[in-house]
């Protein structure tokens, strides 16, 4: 027999401070969402990353653009 191997399963717990004002907005997009303030945090962490890769992939595309653009001016 093999030596068991412990998996977590809980997720993990990030806090988070918030103002007065923040917490009012949570709550009433909890109301409006029919969701808890955990999914409403976890929805905005994943359309922030998504905001960032898509601004990563446009950085990316600008600089092949630049390079492009430099390469046919030396041409």
């Amino acid at each position: 027999m093999g030596k068991s191997v412990y998996v977590n399963t809980k997720p993990t717990v990030i806090s988070v401070r918030v103002t007065d004002e923040q917490m009012e907005e949570v709550k009433r997009l909890m109301e409006k969402m029919k969701m808890s303030a955990s999914d409403i945090m976890r929805e905005a962490f994943f359309q922030f990353a998504d905001k960032v890769e898509r601004a990563g992939r446009l950085d990316a595309i600008r600089a092949a653009a630049m390079k492009c653009g430099e390469a046919r001016r030396r041409a």
